[in-house]
């Protein structure tokens, strides 16, 4: 099996009208990455969690391994959290490597 790399991002949007005017609603959510490669290079997908207000989004605590796996599996996402440990690893925002073996 070919390891899969993730990169988790907290993002924050602004909706916007079709005209371009703003109507002043903010969206936050958490980005998901998925690389076929170490480098970050092969995207493979892009997972959001999206409908999410602050405070929700960072309940998600990218940065904390054991809490962060909890709830992407209240998500559905529980075959993330078997590729990430397999890989032993995972980064946030695109700099900071977890390792979760540690």
């Amino acid at each position: 099996m070919e390891k899969i790399y993730f990169d988790f991002w907290y993002l924050k949007s602004e909706e916007v009208e079709l005209d371009g005017s703003d109507t002043a609603r903010i969206s936050y959510e958490i980005a998901i990455s998925v690389f076929a490669d170490p480098d970050y290079n092969h995207l493979l997908d892009d997972i959001r969690i999206t409908g999410l207000d602050k405070d929700q989004m960072l309940m998600f605590k990218i940065n904390k391994p054991e809490e962060l796996f909890s709830k992407l599996e209240e998500e559905g996402l529980q075959s993330v959290v078997a590729d990430i440990k397999a890989t032993g690893s995972y980064t946030v925002m695109g700099s900071i490597e977890i390792n979760i073996n540690e």
